[in-house]
Order: C-alpha cells, then sequence, then structure tokens
C-alpha cells in the first residue's frame, strides 16, 4: 500500500507540475516565453541540438541541485520542488514546441519522452536520498549500488538521447 501511496504522490508531482508549465505559459504569451526558453535550452531553437555540453548541462545541474539540498537537514523539503521546477519547465516548454507546427515530430520523438524520464529519474533519485513515506530514517547509510544504478540510468538516457538527436532527428 505504501509503494502505490508514493507511486500517486511522484506522479502526481509530475502531472500538476507539467499542467502549472502549459498554464505560465498561456498567462506570459509565447512572444514573451521565447526568450526565456531558449536561454535555459536553447536546443529548443532549430539550431545547437548536437552539443554534447548542451546535452549533459540541463541534466548535471538537475542532479547537482538534488544531491545539495538532500545533503542538508534544513533544505531537504526542497529536494521534490526542484524536479516540480523541472516538471514545470518541461510542460512550459513542451506547449513552445508544439505551437511551432513544424516541430511537432522533434517534441513527439525527442523532447517529450527524454524530459519525462528525466523527471522520472529524479523522482527516482529524490526518492532514494530522501524518502517519502518510509520508516528509513534520512541520513542513515544505504546501499550505494541502488544511487549507482540511477546514475547508470541517467548515463544511459543521455546517450540515446544524443543517439536520437545526431541520427534520428537529421
Amino acid at each position: 500500500m505504501s509503494r502505490t501511496v508514493s507511486i500517486f504522490y511522484h506522479a502526481s508531482i509530475v502531472a500538476v507540475s507539467f499542467v502549472c508549465g502549459v498554464i505560465c505559459f498561456h498567462i506570459i504569451g509565447g512572444a514573451n516565453a521565447e526568450p526565456f526558453i531558449l536561454f535555459i535550452e536553447p536546443r529548443l531553437a532549430d539550431g545547437d541540438r548536437q552539443s554534447i555540453f548542451r546535452l549533459i548541462l540541463p541534466v548535471a545541474v538537475s542532479v547537482a541541485i538534488v544531491l545539495l539540498l538532500a545533503t542538508h537537514s534544513v533544505l531537504k523539503v526542497l529536494v521534490r520542488v526542484t524536479v516540480a521546477m523541472r516538471a514545470t519547465f518541461f510542460g512550459f516548454s513542451s506547449v513552445f514546441l508544439l505551437q511551432k507546427l513544424e516541430a511537432f515530430w522533434l517534441y513527439t520523438i525527442w523532447w517529450f519522452p527524454f524530459q519525462l524520464i528525466y523527471c522520472i529519474l529524479l523522482l527516482v533519485l529524490c526518492n532514494l536520498l530522501v524518502p517519502a513515506w518510509s520508516k528509513r530514517k534520512i541520513g542513515k547509510k544505504m546501499n550505494g549500488r541502488t544511487i549507482l544504478l540511477n546514475f547508470i540510468a541517467f548515463f544511459i538516457i543521455i546517450v540515446a538521447e544524443f543517439i536520437v538527436i545526431s541520427y534520428v532527428l537529421k
């Protein structure tokens, strides 16, 4: 029962944050949102999708923030807020891509699946570092193999995204 509640809780974080991003985009408007979106994620413009630095930077920053917040007992409540902010930007930029009619396949093949997987992997990392409803105390030693597997999954998804961007979307 506890796992079902936890899965529903984490799915709700992603879904509500995604919808909030969509609503924010409609409030701000496409013309005003485009410079902000392209500043944070320039790969959404027509060029510069092949840069490996641009591929790793957003994921690395999100993971670093989660790791930083999880190490401090006062800031541990903000760990899932990081994932919520990433999911909000995911929704925000998804509307931007869908508004550009020629970017539908870009959104379908590249942006939506990979950003959703990144949000899920970040939530798994959050749950490993700061458990939601668990009897395990925060800061207690845990199996390092599980966290290593999470980082291996991040690496595999980054490589898959690079392959999709470089070879499939050309």
